[in-house]
């Protein structure tokens, strides 16, 4: 389904007067312009008595919040979403709460968000250009209690975590001094595959002239080279060379494109040029095209993906699309996916071909901060990833949870040096810079999680734990470790079989898979 971004709106030649709440199994005709009194002066409204004496005062408190509920979105956070494919999907989905007579909620409910502000709810429906128009707050409460039912089983997963026997330990003391200007510099590789050369910002340990093994850094959808600075510059302190990729058409200058009206941000149909991004980066590193210093040897790469960057990652090294993936899709969009929104992106993959992928032979490891693919990988897709792979996940994460998306598909993993590690209070966007004003979203506590500064820390630690683990053949520690007040759950594939989530969760993930 295509949708036009920003289309021109002209008046409604209708506006919306009537309201029909289907609530406690009843349904209550209304009066619009009456409800809008009634909701700023409940008890003063006469005409709707009879109508919501029906309900009883939790639900009409209920009705009250929601027709009440601020909708500012031009220049929040929530707009690009809404105009990208995964967004548009969701309103779709939304529709089915809100629509008129002739059932076309989604389309109704999608022009009307991206058109304009709105002071509240009402002011939104008072808007929709049909005369009478359908609310099912029975279907809204449904799926608030599922939303209810998924935060206690992440709730749950904390639990058992806490009481796994596992070691407490610390990690050893980082450098903090930054790496000095001339250790760090941008530049543009020229590639076949794109029209402009890809930029890129390289960070080069000091005092080294060579290195066995590199670092390949990759942002997620909407992300930037800025985001993930703090995490290049750590790492090459710890004396990797760093080369971070800005995957064009999927970073944010494609979400600035967005939000000036020149483009629609793309969503994982990005995935070929990312995948290709990688091979040219390999290759140049390879025939020495990008180098500090002699390698007479070419060095080992160890690929780090946040989100997206990490699900292209996995897709590079050999992961395996299951077949079978628009039936999982099917079932997966049965219900809102309100806590993993990345159904959306993975159920957009049922209309794009993948090329042939050829996996590199120079990978020796790879790590996926906040990705997904639980739908993508069905329940062995990543099975053929014979090298160690790193999970990481946030308690608060509400858009790959780790329930879902790193747990679960962190079973098929074969390698024993592999590694799960879930992070108390880190959120998807945790592992996002916020030194420089960012051109998605203006993130806030809820997005962020608790202690960004410590939880990054904590996320740059576990990652210098298990490269370095890599790089000499170890295997990477496991246990509970601490970080100021942020505490993170460092496990292995032995350990993740005596977690037992919820037994409800299991049986809705066995009717997907």
């Amino acid at each position: 389904m295509a949708v036009a971004v920003f289309c021109l709106w002209h008046p409604p030649l209708l506006a919306a007067e009537r309201l029909t709440v289907k609530a406690a199994g009843l349904e209550i005709p209304l009066d619009l312009q009456q409800l809008e009194a009634w909701a700023l002066q409940p008890k003063d409204n006469k005409e709707l008595g009879p109508w919501l004496n029906l309900l009883d005062p939790n639900t009409q408190r209920s009705i009250r919040e929601l027709l009440l509920q601020p909708l500012q979105l031009k220049g929040s956070s929530v707009a690009p979403i809404i105009n990208s494919w995964a967004g548009q999907q969701l309103v779709q989905q939304l529709g089915s709460l809100l629509r008129s007579p002739q059932g076309d909620g989604g389309e109704l409910l999608l022009n009307l968000l991206q058109q304009s502000n709105f002071a509240n709810v009402l002011a939104l429906l008072r808007a929709a250009p049909v005369s009478e128009l359908r609310l099912d707050l029975d279907a809204l409460t449904e799926l608030a209690e599922r939303l209810r039912l998924q935060l206690q089983q992440q709730i749950s997963l904390q639990k058992q975590l806490r009481s796994l026997a596992l070691t407490r330990s610390t990690f050893a003391a980082l450098p903090v001094a930054p790496l000095n200007a001339e250790n760090s510099i941008q530049i543009t590789l020229p590639v076949a595959h794109r029209l402009a050369p890809i930029p890129l910002q390289l960070w080069w340990p000091k005092g080294k002239s060579s290195a066995s093994h590199w670092l390949l850094l990759s942002h997620g959808l909407g992300g930037s080279i800025d985001q993930l600075a703090w995490l290049g510059r750590g790492l090459a302190a710890q004396g990797w060379p760093v080369v971070s990729v800005q995957h064009q058409g999927s970073d944010a200058e494609a979400v600035r494109g967005l939000l000036e009206g020149r483009a629609a941000l793309p969503g994982i149909e990005s995935l070929p040029n990312r995948i290709q991004d990688f091979e040219a980066i390999s290759a140049a590193i390879a025939s020495q095209q990008l180098r500090f210093g002699p390698h007479p040897t070419p060095p080992r790469l160890m690929l780090l993906g946040h989100s997206l960057g990490g699900v292209a990652g996995l897709l590079w090294a050999g992961a395996e699309l299951q077949a079978g993936l628009e039936q999982r899709c099917a079932k997966a969009m049965l219900s809102i996916p309100v806590l993993d929104s990345s159904y959306l992106l993975q159920c957009q993959l049922t209309a794009l071909n993948l090329p042939k992928i050829n996996p590199p032979t120079n990978l020796a490891a790879l790590v996926a901060i906040n990705g997904f693919g639980s739908l993508l990988w069905g329940d062995a897709g990543l099975r053929s990833l014979d090298l160690p792979v790193l999970m990481l996940g946030g308690s608060l994460d509400l858009v790959t949870s780790p329930l879902r998306e790193q747990l679960l598909p962190f079973q098929q993993l074969p390698n024993p040096r592999s590694r799960l590690a879930v992070i108390e209070g880190a959120s998807h966007f945790s592992a996002v810079g916020l030194e420089k004003e960012q051109a998605l979203m203006h993130l806030g506590a809820d997005f962020v999680g608790k202690d960004p500064q410590q939880v990054q820390t904590m996320l740059l630690e576990i990652q210098i734990s298990f490269l370095r683990s890599i790089e000499e053949g170890q295997s990477a520690p496991l246990g509970v470790f601490n970080e100021g007040a942020v505490q993170a759950y460092v496990i292995d594939r032995k350990l993740v079989k005596q977690l037992r989530p919820l037994q409800q969760f299991s049986e809705v993930e066995a009717g997907i898979q």
